[in-house]
């Protein structure tokens, strides 16, 4: 069954950009909603976003614009602390070798690397910065990206502690391959110091990335023409994200990054009902390519090994299931539900935790639901829950998965 057009969210329409925006001061969350976050479109946004961050006024020497290694070093590495590094000069399959590294000793390599003002190889990334260090407050997460499914639904989980909340850091010639975000999801990153260069392809063009066999790119920079002969054909846009700027990453756009000199950034990955029907669309996606994989065993397994199998490699290759998709929704659309019995009101205080929630031993701190004015109207979000719902209740093979696998009710 393939994954319906959902008439309940915007058409998006990518021939006619010519530029990314930029806001010097942050825009209302009405001007996003409707510029931004409904057509998924990328903007910038100045520095006033994010000067009184901590992160901002202790992590930088406001001399020299570079890492205050010195209080990296005295704030965060009082503890051994082991964050995820990648080695930006071994390529891993579509990623970069992958290892653990005492932050101390990142840091200080880090630091001796800037001195000689020799490109480094090391870069830290996806570190669970909130999760590590959940009383430090580096920062706030800005009102406009504050309706942030992903986050307040995995900080909430009861069957494992997990965020989408990360910090970066690298230097000189550190950078991501040519990618776009999990689940499709949207992403914002602040640019604590240090220069970023971002190259953003719209969607719809994943079949000029890809060669005959389905791999994909994997540095722009370094593309075989045979290989790929019809990448240069692409619609791309190159910026220069400055120290301080935000850049809101929209759902499905190809990305590439490059560090300029010593680079800080924080970074959620994210999603809500603007994008959902890409969400669904992606795990719909994903799912079609893992029985592909796979066809050759479907005759010779019961039908519903077949879909239990399916949905075990899915959630390994993509990180998550018809399970996770249900669940995710359905703690949205509790919360929503809330809100209107309480007529929209602006404080969150009646959004309670259940006992089992509150006695979940935690690591990683909640992530608090937005506000009324910090969300679309609720009724057409619940409208678009409603509608992923009925769809994964109507497709025979997530229907078998969640009531015979996973035991639920979907009817109730």
């Amino acid at each position: 069954m393939a994954s319906p057009q959902n008439a309940l969210h915007a058409t998006r329409d990518y021939s006619t950009i010519t530029e990314i925006a930029y806001h010097e001061s942050p825009p209302s969350y009405k001007t996003f909603l409707e510029q931004y976050l409904e057509p998924n479109l990328p903007v910038i946004i100045g520095p006033d976003l994010t000067k009184h961050w901590r992160a901002r006024l202790q992590w930088v020497s406001h001399d020299t614009g570079k890492p205050n290694f010195d209080n990296l070093r005295e704030q965060l590495c009082h503890n051994p602390v082991e964050v995820p590094v990648a080695d930006c000069q071994c390529k891993d399959f579509t990623d970069q070798r992958r290892s653990t590294m005492d932050l101390k000793a990142f840091l200080d390599e880090w630091e001796t690397d800037s001195m000689a003002n020799t490109p480094s190889r090391t870069y830290l990334k996806d570190f669970h910065f909130v999760r590590t260090f959940p009383h430090y407050d580096a920062y706030e997460t800005p009102d406009i990206f504050r309706d942030d499914w992903m986050n307040e639904f995995w900080t909430r989980r009861m069957d494992m502690d997990d965020d989408y909340r990360f910090v970066y850091c690298g230097g000189d010639g550190t950078f991501t391959p040519f990618h776009a975000d999990v689940y499709r999801s949207y992403s914002w990153s602040a640019n604590i110091c240090g220069i970023k260069k971002w190259t953003l392809f719209p969607p719809n063009q994943e079949h000029l990335f890809c060669d005959n066999l389905k791999n994909t790119v994997y540095d722009i920079e370094n593309v075989d023409p045979v290989q790929f002969p019809n990448f240069d054909k692409a619609k791309r846009f190159t910026i220069y994200q400055k120290p301080g700027e935000t850049l809101f990453v929209p759902s499905g756009w190809w990305h590439q990054v490059h560090n300029i000199g010593d680079t800080i950034s924080i970074n959620h990955n994210w999603c809500n009902g603007s994008n959902l029907d890409l969400l669904l669309d992606s795990i719909c996606s994903d799912l079609k390519e893992v029985e592909r994989e796979i066809e050759h065993l479907k005759d010779v397994m019961e039908e519903g090994e077949w879909i239990e199998t399916c949905q075990k490699l899915l959630l390994l290759n993509s990180g998550w299931d018809w399970s996770t998709l249900w669940h995710m929704c359905m703690t949205i659309r509790k919360r929503i539900q809330a809100q209107m019995r309480h007529g929209g009101l602006e404080e969150s205080s009646y959004l309670t935790f259940t006992k089992d929630e509150e006695e979940m031993p935690r690591k990683t701190p909640i992530f608090q639901p937005p506000l009324v004015s910090q969300q679309p109207p609720l009724d057409l979000t619940l409208r678009r829950v409603d509608a992923v719902l009925d769809y994964i209740k109507n497709e025979k093979s997530a229907r078998w998965f969640l009531e015979h696998i996973k035991n639920l009710v979907l009817d109730d």
